[in-house]
């Protein structure tokens, strides 16, 4: 029999490790562009639904800094979400086709990051950032927020 015709597994392993890095190395960009836009920002904060029926992907819930102050606040139930501050056009570049003023546009790469390794690259907001009332849903069996670390980028 001849295996001419037929894939090795370690094709598919290669190409999830290079999605996965691929993925991994979105965060950096997400990170500057947000800082960029909120210089004064600490992370941004996600968090996923609580019920066991609800789409499990992230949503962009505020940019907070490191006293855990909002400094924006996102409602996915809005018509149309106000754009976020400008970019410099070499952060923008990056982005290609994508606006990372439009806060759909920053939804939808750290959703396609997210789902490439589910609950791999994103980690929980520190407690010192969190609010009372996500400590206590938390506490009651709410999930932990996820955050995002802002950064300036490097040049």
């Amino acid at each position: 029999m001849s295996t001419a015709h037929l894939t090795p597994v370690s094709a598919l392993d290669d190409a999830i490790a290079k999605a996965c890095a691929a993925a991994k190395a979105m965060l950096p960009l997400i990170s500057a562009t947000l800082h960029a836009q909120y210089p004064t920002g600490a992370y941004l904060v996600l968090t996923r639904p609580v019920g066991y029926d609800d789409f499990d992907a992230v949503r962009l819930d505020s940019v907070r800094d490191a006293d855990g102050n909002v400094l924006r606040e996102f409602d996915e139930y809005a018509p149309e979400q106000p754009q976020l501050p400008p970019v410099p056009d070499e952060i923008a570049a990056l982005w290609g086709e994508a606006d990372p003023r439009n806060p759909a546009a920053v939804l939808d790469l750290v959703q396609r990051v997210d789902e490439v390794a589910p609950y791999e690259f994103l980690a929980f907001l520190p407690v010192e950032v969190q609010t009372a009332e996500e400590i206590k849903a938390e506490d009651e069996g709410g999930r932990t927020p996820l955050g995002i670390p802002l950064a300036a980028a490097v040049h």
